[in-house]
């Protein structure tokens, strides 16, 4: 099914559901696009609409220039909150969801029932390892090589010349908000948190860990509500082969029936 347009040009839904109790916003990872959660809805069930973050510069708005915009992300989510909704966000993503909650609450909008957060350490430290830091600051074979050392891009995509154009500017719009991330001083959100982290993610261990994934843990100190971690096997990128078990914990979080 090809993907809808909600509303909001910033969400792509795959099966648009007006019945669902519950939406998911997701937020894709650095370089990430709505695609990466094509098989959401069949894995999350009738009880959730999935609607997938569409950022400038890349499939529908690929005439718009690559940038993260936190604040208009959060107009766009605080727009189409006609119903409880969760945010999901892999890697980057999880960050810029975060971020938009923390906008959320200084605005007085309505926030999010939970807020998932996968591959990525706590927010104080959220370029754990060598493979994804700095990416912005390289130059282009550089930056390319490294993409696809941690499994970011494709190989065969550095021989498509009009690809590499396509997707070098997305990379460094996302690369350049990365690493110009400062998670500042607030206070924790009353939203609980859900974190996600692979067994073998060296991305996902801050810095200051002792190689251990688990170290994703810090995520509890910045909410007032419930933490819970999920540990599951494989590298940064993990959600294709674990979706079974990463959709079942995200409809026990939002309080989707689990078949």
């Amino acid at each position: 099914m090809n993907g809808q347009i909600l509303p909001d040009k910033w969400f792509v839904s795959r099966e648009l559901r007006p019945e669902a109790p519950v939406r998911l916003v997701c937020f894709p990872h650095a370089g990430g696009a709505t695609a990466m959660f094509a098989r959401w809805p069949a894995a999350l069930g009738p009880g959730v609409e999935v609607a997938a973050l569409a950022l400038p510069g890349r499939e529908r708005r690929i005439g718009e220039p690559a940038a993260v915009e936190v604040e208009r992300i959060t107009e766009a989510v605080a727009a189409t909150a006609d119903r409880p909704y969760a945010l999901f966000g892999h890697s980057m993503g999880a960050l810029l969801a975060f971020e938009v909650v923390r906008r959320l609450r200084r605005d007085g909008a309505e926030l999010p029932v939970h807020l998932f957060v996968s591959g990525c350490p706590r927010p104080e430290h959220p370029r754990g390892g060598d493979i994804f830091d700095g990416l912005s600051r390289l130059g282009d074979a550089e930056l390319l090589e490294r993409l696809v050392r941690g499994g970011g891009l494709p190989a065969l995509v550095l021989d498509e010349p009009e690809l590499l154009e396509l997707v070098l500017p997305v990379c460094r719009a996302d690369f350049g908000w990365l690493d110009a991330y400062d998670c500042g001083d607030e206070p924790p959100v009353p939203v609980p948190i859900t974190a996600f982290v692979g067994t073998e993610d060296a991305s996902a261990r801050p810095e200051d860990a002792s190689a251990r994934p688990e170290d994703a843990a810090g995520w509890a100190a910045h909410t007032t509500g419930s933490f819970t971690q999920h540990v599951v096997p494989g590298g940064h990128f993990f959600l294709d082969d674990n979706l079974d078990a990463i959709s079942r914990a995200i409809r026990t979080g939002i309080g989707s029936p689990v078949a």
